[in-house]
């Protein structure tokens, strides 16, 4: 049983997160808020190796070493199977936001190209070259059944563009979900880019 744990264990620990709503607002000036809705099995709790914080000493320590990061509201609950955080984070600058993760495991980015204002965040780095077995996928929808990962992006100005997801009526916000397992079947690199 062991043997088919530790393959299922490093690709969760690659993907960005195990279900998760990240909800991002970001200003004319490319700095904003970051709301974190998510949930990790207790099974995953003590793994060091996961992308994001698993409580509160976590948060603090993240904002406390990167300037800029500031935690405004947190709230964690745990049961038997999950471990439950809504975090709200202000930033001062969006590639702040890393700190939260372990190196380039958030792998967000925020760039102004003349008039063009382009945030990018890496999804889902890419299968290794051993790929990932059927078997292994097999178990993932199995054990992780119902973990979604969502994000929603509100700009200040209509999106112009944009790789993933769909734009609300007034093209002021995207929403991009997809589930663990159907990520992990990506055999390239899925980077969620939206331009305004």
């Amino acid at each position: 049983m062991k043997r088919y744990f530790l393959p299922v264990l490093l690709v969760l620990s690659l993907s960005s997160c195990i279900g998760i709503e990240s909800q991002i607002s970001v200003g004319s000036d490319g700095s904003g808020t970051l709301r974190l809705d998510y949930r990790i099995s207790q099974f995953l709790r003590e793994d060091r190796t996961l992308p994001l914080p698993v409580s509160r000493e976590d948060f603090q320590r993240a904002v406390s070493v990167e300037p800029g990061l500031s935690l405004v509201a947190l709230n964690q609950r745990e049961d038997e199977q999950d471990v439950y955080i809504d975090a709200r984070i202000g930033f001062d600058r969006v590639e702040a936001l890393n700190a939260l993760g372990g190196s380039g495991q958030i792998g967000l980015s925020y760039t102004v190209e003349g008039s063009r204002h382009i945030l990018r965040q890496r999804v889902y780095p890419g299968q290794s070259s051993q790929g990932i077995s059927a078997e292994s996928l097999k178990m993932i929808e199995t054990f992780f059944q119902g973990y979604e990962l969502s994000y929603l992006v509100s700009a200040p100005a209509p999106i112009q563009a944009h790789t993933l997801g769909e734009l609300s009526e007034d093209r002021r916000s995207l929403r991009y979900r997809t589930t663990i397992p159907e990520l992990l079947k990506q055999k390239d690199e899925v980077t969620l880019e939206v331009i305004w």
